[in-house]
């Protein structure tokens, strides 16, 4: 059982949203061509639910991949902590309530989580990723790959920026 979780969601119809399962796609497509992608549990959905939780039993280390406005170009990877108290709606759940959620049902503090969000400009109705948005996927592929080298909480670690 492979003890490494990548997971990334987003939404294709929605144009950069797409990123994050964009690369996963690209990440696993490396891996099998290195022989390492069976160190790794890939999961691709639309959202993030409660019942995301269960992917993180028996786990050493998880990354969640996702696309944000939010940030500097081309991307931003940070660790993440479960929240105090998990909270979700009927549209998504951030990845730390996905964490408190583990750690309610496990009884123990989930692995050790990562999140690789890269940036999107264009979140509207429509198919394909920006020009902006494909150059900053081609800027983060080598870092992701990196990551996926050394999959070591202690080494992942490193490059998170304060």
């Amino acid at each position: 059982m492979p003890e490494v979780l990548l997971t990334a969601w987003g939404n294709a119809s929605r144009t950069d949203d797409a990123l994050g399962p964009n690369l996963l796609h690209l990440l696993e497509t490396w891996a099998s061509s290195v022989g390492i992608a069976q160190y790794f549990e890939w999961v691709e959905d639309f959202q993030l639910q409660i019942e995301h939780a269960l992917y993180l039993e028996g786990k050493t280390l998880a990354l969640y991949v996702d696309a944000s406005q939010n940030i500097s170009a081309p991307f931003s990877f940070s660790l993440l902590s479960p929240l105090q108290q998990p909270w979700h709606t009927t549209h998504a759940m951030p990845p730390e309530s996905v964490l408190a959620v583990s750690q309610l049902l496990s009884h123990s503090p989930p692995c050790p989580a990562f999140l690789l969000c890269l940036k999107g400009e264009n979140f509207n109705i429509g198919e394909g990723l920006s020009p902006s948005a494909q150059c900053h996927l081609q800027a983060t592929l080598p870092f992701a790959q990196r990551l996926l080298q050394n999959p070591s909480p202690n080494a992942w670690l490193t490059f998170c920026r304060p």
